[in-house]
């Protein structure tokens, strides 16, 4: 038992050495960082501690790296270190043009055409750095890599489901005729840290089990085995505009569990029948951007849920800790009335406020449409729109969802003194990483509420959302 703990120890210090570890931390904490930066940007106030994300990010991936490891160990599956590297490095060069390609099918599958490309070219050099790049590259055993990119698309299903409405960013997008409607995106990102066998001969230990996977893939048992740390990224950003946040992470959740077991099917047929590697490595590409699009054709053609009515202001978001959070008023509800009055507008609702500065009386319609009456106490000190995000009203700017997220544009930021230049939140078209239309950007004054820029507004410049 001793030389398991050992070699467990062993492994895990090399994760917590190895730069490929603390590269995949540095994009993981300024990806959060930047979440909490755009929500000040847009709203001014902070809804999530970038660090709280970060950290729940972190606690999320332990446990699906210390799951899908488990399950790998007693499969039989190696890997490599010069094969561990090809993997990150791969990934690492697919997540600088988008982050929703840090999900591990995208490297594998890239890597498993490159490797059948590879197989078809004479020639190619067997010494020096090129030779060793292209042997890692053709060592690699693609069929178990899939099923390990299978493994950790449940794992990521299952955070998705568990966390995935805790990653959800409020943000405005253009609507019909190019009036801005709410939205939310959720941006979630994992880091997972995996523990993989490696063959070994000196000093190495042997399993009390045998592997399964090597007889299935006709290898030899090695003679023995030790630890190879390999941290993998794994994540996704989907939009709705239609749905709760805690819904669309469900059913996401539930798409990714059905992707999950196909490419595991899929991988499985690779084990035994080695010719359809290429194919299933496509496929698992090919099925996930099918997930992306099924995610944004889900939102086309319905109706927006944070949008005004005509009645009521419809609430977007709710800050933590604040009043609105205290009286039990979710996003999704509609304010009618604040001290008896009727809101239409966020300047409507101030004025009511400055009725009675003490006390507040809110008549707010809940999301199954009934009406429901709150009151509390208002204190100094306390948020002076009480904690309440709404959706735009004719008085907002439609703000232009973002470029896909790369790795320069983790750490871009634009401010100038008083005036903030509003940066893209996602991409917006069909093939985006969260599938949100586009608009122009528009510059705001920071201090400037939100109800005054009816004058300065410019028209969104977009394709509507149905």
């Amino acid at each position: 038992m001793n030389e398991y703990l050992e070699m467990i120890l062993s492994a895990l210090l090399e994760l917590i050495v190895q730069p490929f570890y603390w590269a995949g931390l540095l994009i993981l904490l300024m990806y959060y960082r930047r979440q909490g930066m755009l929500e000040r940007k847009l709203f001014h106030i902070r809804l999530h501690g970038y660090g709280g994300l970060a950290a729940r990010s972190l606690l999320g991936g332990l446990c699906a790296g210390a799951a899908v490891s488990l399950i790998m160990a007693g499969l039989g599956f190696t890997l490599t270190p010069s094969g561990a590297a090809a993997v990150w490095i791969t990934a690492l060069v697919l997540l600088a043009f988008r982050i929703r390609f840090a999900n591990f099918a995208y490297a594998v599958g890239a890597l498993g055409v490159l490797q059948f490309a590879l197989s078809w070219i004479p020639g190619l050099p067997d010494t020096g750095v090129g030779g060793s790049v292209l042997g890692a590259i053709q060592g690699l055993n693609i069929p178990a890599l899939l099923v390990l990119a299978a493994l950790l698309h449940l794992t990521e299903s299952a955070l998705i489901a568990l966390q995935g409405k805790h990653f959800a960013l409020p943000t405005y997008i253009p609507g019909k005729r190019g009036r801005p409607v709410g939205a939310y995106v959720l941006r979630m990102l994992w880091l997972a840290p995996t523990l993989l066998l490696v063959p070994a001969e000196g000093g190495a230990i042997s399993l009390p089990w045998h592997p399964p996977l090597n007889g299935w893939l006709g290898l030899p048992e090695a003679a023995g085995y030790t630890l190879l740390s390999l941290p993998v990224m794994f994540g996704m950003q989907e939009a709705t505009w239609t749905q709760l946040p805690e819904r669309k992470a469900s059913r996401t959740a539930l798409r990714g569990l059905l992707f999950g077991g196909v490419l595991l099917i899929l991988a499985a047929g690779a084990v035994f029948w080695p010719s359809i590697t290429v194919i299933v490595a496509a496929a698992g590409i090919v099925l996930r951007e099918a997930l992306i699009r099924d995610a944004v054709r889900e939102e086309d053609g319905q109706p927006s849920l944070y949008a005004h009515s005509g009645r009521g202001l419809k609430i977007l978001a709710v800050q933590p800790g604040s009043p609105a959070e205290d009286m039990g008023i979710l996003p999704g509800e509609t304010m009618l009335k604040v001290n008896g009055s009727l809101v239409g507008t966020t300047q409507q609702m101030h004025e009511a406020l400055r009725i009675n500065s003490a006390f507040c009386k809110l008549e707010v319609q809940n999301r199954s449409g009934e009406s429901k009456f709150l009151q509390r106490p208002i204190y100094a000190g306390d948020h002076h729109q009480l904690g309440f995000v709404f959706a735009p009203d004719d008085a907002s700017l439609s703000e232009r969802p973002s470029r896909p997220l790369s790795l320069p544009g983790l750490w871009s930021v634009h401010t100038e003194p008083g005036r903030i230049e509003v940066e893209p939140i996602l991409l917006a078209s069909p093939a985006s990483d969260a599938g949100l239309p586009s608009a122009d950007s528009q510059t705001l004054t920071a201090e400037e509420p939100l109800e005054d820029r009816k004058s300065k507004a410019s028209p969104a410049a977009s394709s509507p959302v149905d």
